[in-house]
């Protein structure tokens, strides 16, 4: 990679942040299990059912299984049926493997770390049926993980996308993507510092917080990503809709009005995308932001969640 090209990439790098940051929560609770060896974890299930359906949760970037907690917290309370699994994923804070932390070999990575999880939820409980949930980046891992897997095969009973991201903004240049992963192939180890990303500029993530000041909050902020990771979310992003015309599970996709990083049009379009034989569930919630299990209308949306959970359970998807 030349001079030009490197201060092109410097150029972008303000840009890309607004598509990649997501997750960030304050809470921090301690919490592994070797049982599931390279996989850290929070689980919230009843000690007095078993569950008659599962989520597993997918969290977003620079975000932890914690992200989870306010919903879990609602269905131990309200629906406790509904059991919540949510681990940590691959590259970001509170992976258990350090090294790993900041980086992601290949997108796949995700998909089979989804499937393995997933397996090991079906061990546990043999009986439920299985809801992705994925937030942000998550929602991005979950649905790719759905087109990757076996043809045939459903991965899971359910699928629910919280804030996906599903196409780059307008005001991120089409030349964009190409060019990152120009850099990813040519530095995929050099790392990016947040500070870099971010360009000195935040995004309000709900209405009392902004991502930066989440991120001061978090014990498990990364300070670097590298460039093949940033690569790999810029891929996710721009396959979204293509990956649409293939879910075959029964789907919710949530979408708070003030996301900054797609419109109600954006995700309406990704909707549509979806088979016409999928059911198909959209909600857009007025004057909420990205971090919808962290918004002011969270009661809201777990209630919405849990109503669909159960139409699920009783067979009406």
């Amino acid at each position: 990679m030349n001079r030009r090209h490197f201060i092109r990439l410097a150029q972008v790098v303000p840009l890309l942040w607004v598509v990649l940051l997501s997750g960030c929560a304050s809470l921090k609770f301690p919490s592994s299990d070797p049982e599931m060896n390279t996989f850290g974890y929070r689980q919230w299930v009843s000690d007095e059912l078993e569950p008659e359906v599962v989520i597993i949760g997918i969290h977003g970037f620079c975000g932890a299984s914690v992200d989870y907690t306010n919903l879990g917290h609602y269905l131990m309370r309200s629906h406790p049926s509904t059991a919540l699994y949510a681990y940590e994923v691959r590259g970001q804070g509170s992976d258990p493997i350090i090294e790993r932390r900041g980086d992601i070999g290949r997108p796949s990575d995700w998909y089979h770390d989804l499937f393995a999880f997933t397996k090991l939820v079906r061990t546990k409980h043999p009986d439920a049926k299985i809801v992705w949930y994925g937030e942000s980046m998550g929602a991005l891992i979950a649905t790719h993980a759905w087109d990757y897997a076996p043809q045939g095969k459903p991965p899971c009973d359910g699928l629910i996308l919280s804030s996906p991201i599903v196409r780059f903004r307008d005001d991120i240049p089409a030349w964009t993507p190409g060019l990152v992963q120009v850099a990813a192939t040519a530095m995929p180890l050099a790392r990016i510092s947040m500070e870099t990303l971010a360009g000195g500029d935040s995004v309000q993530m709900t209405q009392i917080s902004t991502h930066d000041q989440q991120a001061k909050k978090n014990s498990y902020h990364v300070e670097k990503y590298t460039l093949r990771l940033i690569g790999a979310l810029t891929k996710l992003i721009d396959g979204m809709n293509d990956c649409a015309a293939d879910v075959r599970s029964p789907i919710l996709v949530l979408h708070g009005e003030k996301d900054y990083f797609n419109t109600d049009a954006d995700v309406r379009g990704f909707v549509a995308r979806l088979p016409e034989s999928t059911p198909s569930t959209y909600i857009n919630y007025p004057k909420a932001y990205h971090l919808l299990m962290h918004d002011a209308r969270k009661e809201r949306v777990f209630r919405d969640v849990a109503r669909w959970v159960d139409r699920l359970k009783s067979g009406e998807l």
